[in-house]
């Protein structure tokens, strides 16, 4: 049995959001999550025509077992928790087990999976949120979802997406924070072939800081470090800086 376990109905209700995908931003900040919780050390995010054509996460993380695939893409269907007690410990970036089924909804996406337990990998096409394709396939450890023409079915929501070079932007930002909340994942970006962002993983949030926004911003950033019971805050912050005249 796999580790992918559709929700009770108690916590269904008590987590519910109506997660939807209004942009291509929301399908690589899900995706992105999703690696990192899979104990990712590099991310790879490409993404074409601001995500509009194609949105494709690899990761080195877990994988997902063969015999989970099908149910990791129906609503509320999560391995992070199996009850609502635990809410209580939980530290995962997500556990409504919304994301997969969301995405695959309103778009074609595939899912190319393998566990380092396994000698094979898996590869599924879903459609619509259907299905259409399941066979093992040799690949390395890991996933990669490739989310290929969003809003396909949906050209009413389609039509509210801004242009490409608005859409990508959306999705920088967001790259960029999440660089900054895990300096100790690898993360590169490509958009349109270009390669935007890369980070080395080094766990130094300064190396993030001088990659993202230069070497005058990176000299000016002060270490904040503080914790009071069970509360911790750590990270930089930029000094105030002051023009003459």
């Amino acid at each position: 049995m796999g580790d992918i376990v559709l929700l009770d109905d108690l916590t269904i209700n008590k987590i519910a959001a109506g997660e939807v995908v209004e942009r291509p931003a929301n399908v690589v900040k899900e995706l992105v999550e999703n690696s990192a919780d899979a104990g990712a050390k590099k991310i790879t995010i490409e993404i074409k025509k601001g995500g509009k054509s194609l949105i494709k996460v690899s990761d080195d993380g877990k994988g997902i077992d063969f015999d989970d695939i099908p149910v990791s893409i129906e609503r509320h269907a999560t391995s992070k928790i199996k009850k609502i007690e635990d809410l209580e410990n939980t530290y995962t970036m997500g556990f409504r087990g919304e994301a997969l089924a969301s995405i695959s909804a309103i778009s074609k996406m595939t899912i190319l999976t393998k566990m380092r337990k396994n000698n094979t990998g898996a590869k599924v096409v879903v459609e619509a949120g259907n299905i259409i394709e399941a066979n093992e396939v040799g690949i390395s450890d890991g996933t990669t979802v490739i989310v290929e023409n969003i809003f396909f079915n949906t050209p009413v929501r389609y039509k509210f997406l801004k242009n490409d070079s608005t859409e990508y932007r959306y999705i920088k930002e967001l790259v960029e924070r999440f660089c900054l909340a895990n300096p100790e994942i690898s993360i590169k970006l490509i958009n349109d072939g270009k390669t935007i962002i890369s980070t080395n993983g080094s766990g130094n949030i300064q190396d993030v800081v001088y990659l993202l926004y230069g070497k005058e911003i990176k000299e000016n950033i002060v270490n904040v470090d503080y914790s009071e019971d069970d509360i911790k805050v750590s990270g930089v912050v930029r000094k105030l800086l002051f023009g003459k005249g």
